[in-house]
């Protein structure tokens, strides 16, 4: 049901909840939802922007660059992933192995045009795991900040794979402690649609969704139409993402990506994982190389520093994997000393990474010229509907947005998620939020202040000086997650299955399947060779 705050109308939170009077399962997390709704302290005090603040001026505010991190970045604290179609992305985390097993673990998932050092995300984090209270992991987006991009996929709101191998790697690592969600903008609809997705088998304790662009139909209309985002927003985003593009342009070549992908559901033996502690005996698949200078380099270098350079695997305590199908990481359940262990699963023999058509390679190079030639870079809502499209193999851009969209995901939500936007947001307007959607889940609450922008809600002084420096939506988040606490039991972890080359994945979801890497294995593999010039 939506209702007001109890707060003065300027500053009053619209909060839309719907509890559910079925006995479903997880009851006692359907609860804290309805409680949190009703008996939030900073939901009933509501949010006042400081004076001339309006919805432009905080997204404005908010996407300017400023140095703060919740934790440094450390190469001993650095993993690397590799996912099933090449992609990859860079994990770093907050504390190292000497932490307490069961310390809570908070994921953060960065926005549009941002990256694992996003700003916004870590002074969210750094509330939640401040004193030790938590443990912070964050990561890139395929392509952004110090990943490079390994394959011609590129990041949008339907990448929920890469987000489930995240969830998937975090719980693997850390069997003993709570998962935890942060998705911020663009971040928070890939978070919303995983979760969606995943449905009661997730394994995510809870959530919190901040500023998240729920319809990209919705918003790009808003973009195109409204003047600031029309002048200012839509052409800004548009240029960060082409710069990144032309960055990564080797890598939307799909002739040559398609001999380095590896081949995880492959029904033939291969060799050990990359992973595994044993570098002297690893065979990468030499057959499958096609760069000879690259396959040289890597003979020659990668074995050498991969035990110097890459932390402690998550998977050197495991035995060696034995018949691909197979599981091989038993996981604890709640309330239970013991371990589940599954029996032998089958190779699946349906592809899980979609081949190119040639209607598609064909989108996919006339959009990637259209980027990278162009002294105009695209606006956003274009970039999104050609270029972003076609990687995601889809020709029409319209269907593209309709289908990543987080809207229909909502419902099917069965873990404590907590929703902040604001009415006055540029990129997702609140007359477009999808109000009828978050009603049909009883897990999601979702709260509207009436002013703050996209990812703003800056404070006034008297607020700071009462609740510290930080921003209300930040307040809000570090309350929400803290309630969360009350509820003692994990959620229940997935069964790890082994798949080739390495490869494991959450037992009914392939698609996430993923594999620890080298930085050192990943630039070799991927990066196309320069050859001398002949005289």
């Amino acid at each position: 049901m939506p209702f007001s705050s109890s707060a003065s109308s300027s500053r009053a939170v619209e909060v839309i909840h719907c509890p559910s009077n079925s006995p479903l399962p997880h009851e006692a997390q359907q609860k804290l939802v309805s409680e949190f709704a009703f008996f939030s302290s900073t939901l009933s005090t509501g949010y006042k922007a400081p004076a001339c603040y309006n919805g432009v001026v905080q997204t404005v505010l908010s996407s300017l660059k400023h140095e703060q991190r919740a934790f440094p970045a450390h190469p001993d604290r650095t993993f690397y992933l590799e996912f099933a179609d090449g992609g990859n992305t860079q994990i770093q985390i907050s504390v190292g192995d000497d932490a307490p097993e069961d310390l809570p673990t908070y994921i953060g998932v960065h926005g549009m045009a941002g990256d694992s050092d996003a700003p916004y995300l870590h002074e969210i984090l750094s509330c939640l795991i401040k004193e030790n209270r938590g443990r912070g992991v964050v990561f890139n987006l395929r392509g952004c900040g110090d990943s490079t991009a390994t394959s011609p996929a590129f990041h949008h709101g339907g990448s929920t794979s890469d987000l489930g191998a995240v969830i998937t790697w975090a719980t693997m690592k850390w069997p003993k402690s709570k998962i935890y969600i942060l998705g911020t903008s663009l971040g928070g609809v890939i978070a919303a649609k995983t979760l969606g997705q995943w449905g009661e088998t997730c394994p995510v304790s809870a959530a919190a969704l901040v500023s998240p662009v729920y319809d990209f139909v919705a918003s790009c209309k808003a973009m195109e139409t409204n003047f600031v985002s029309k002048t200012l927003f839509n052409p800004a985003v548009g240029a960060f993402y082409a710069k990144l593009v032309k960055k990564n342009k080797d890598a939307f070549d799909i002739d040559h990506w398609t001999p380095t992908r590896p081949q995880p559901f492959s029904t033939e033996p291969l060799p050990l994982p990359l992973f595994l502690p044993s570098p002297s005996s690893i065979d990468y698949d030499c057959s499958q190389e096609s760069r000879p200078l690259a396959q040289g380099a890597r003979n020659g270098s990668f074995q050498s520093s991969v035990s110097s350079m890459r932390p402690t695997s998550i998977f050197s305590s495991l035995p060696t994997p034995s018949t691909p199908g197979s599981s091989i990481y038993t996981t604890p359940f709640p309330g239970s000393s013991t371990f589940c262990i599954s029996g032998a699963q089958p190779i699946l023999s349906a592809p899980v990474v979609t081949e190119h058509t040639p209607e598609i390679k064909e989108a996919v190079a006339k959009s990637l010229k259209t980027v990278t030639s162009r002294l105009l870079p695209p606006t956003l809502t274009k970039f999104c509907k050609t270029f972003v499209a076609a990687t995601a193999h889809f020709q029409s851009g319209e269907d593209f947005m309709a289908e990543t969209s987080a809207v229909n995901d909502l419902p099917n939500i069965r873990v404590p998620c907590l929703a902040v936007n604001c009415a006055d947001d540029p990129l997702m307007p609140g007359k477009d939020l999808p109000r009828d959607q978050v009603k049909k889940s009883p897990f999601v609450l979702m709260a509207v202040p009436k002013k703050g922008g996209h990812l703003g809600t800056f404070a006034t002084k008297k607020w700071r000086k009462r609740h510290g420096d930080k921003r209300y939506h930040t307040a809000v988040v570090e309350e929400w997650f803290q309630a969360n606490e009350v509820l003692p039991q994990l959620r229940p972890r997935p069964q790890i299955i082994n798949a080739s080359q390495g490869f494991v994945y959450p037992q009914g979801h392939p698609e996430m399947a993923f594999r620890e890497a080298s930085p050192m294995f990943l630039k070799l593999k991927y990066k196309r060779p320069t050859y001398p010039k002949s005289k």
